[in-house]
């Protein structure tokens, strides 16, 4: 299959063909890819002296390095990006969450003849709690409340639906001219 070096391909097969190889992350020898260290140099790893790294694109996907107009900065080589990622309070814009309710506590004109509330009613001197007649309910109280915070710190998955494919590299092939 011929190419150029340092040429990347999306390949179907479970095989790297003959003068290519996958982009593995694989460390290789400088001495013995000259043409393809030429290309790519340490922008993907090694040490430049005896060896390079081939870009690793597995469980990746490809960004084209540069920035585009409202979008990020991406450096030829870099790495970025996470395969999930943990909402806590500081990634959420501030809010509450506000529920409300009413109590209702039963109360007679009747004074009371027990100490202890256990069981019990309340009772009163007419009109204390409430102006309706007597042996009646208290009017509802209006009782705002403030939710707190709630969830499990679970990780979210962020990845888009993807197929597994691989990545191959032309590792001999033409040199490519510049420009």
């Amino acid at each position: 299959m011929d190419g150029t070096i340092g040429e990347i391909r999306l390949f179907a097969a479970n095989f790297a063909p003959k003068d290519w190889w996958y982009c593995d992350g694989s460390l290789l020898a400088i001495r013995s890819n000259t043409a393809l260290f030429a290309i790519l140099g340490t922008t993907y790893g090694g040490d430049g002296k005896t060896t390079f790294a081939l870009p690793n694109l597995m469980g990746r996907s490809a960004v084209g390095a540069g920035q585009g107009p409202g979008l990020s900065y991406y450096d030829l080589g870099e790495s970025t990006g996470n395969n999930t990622v943990t909402l806590n309070m500081m990634n959420l814009p501030p809010h509450t969450h506000t529920a409300t309710g009413s109590v209702v506590i039963p109360a007679f004109s009747e004074e009371g003849d027990s100490g202890s509330p256990s069981n019990n009613v309340l009772a009163a001197k007419g009109a204390m709690y409430s102006s309706q007649g007597s042996d009646s309910t208290t009017k509802p109280i209006p009782l705002p409340l403030q939710v707190g915070a709630a969830g499990g710190n679970a990780p979210l998955s962020i990845n888009q639906p993807s197929l597994g494919m691989n990545y191959i590299i032309c590792m001999y092939g033409v040199f490519p001219p510049r420009s």
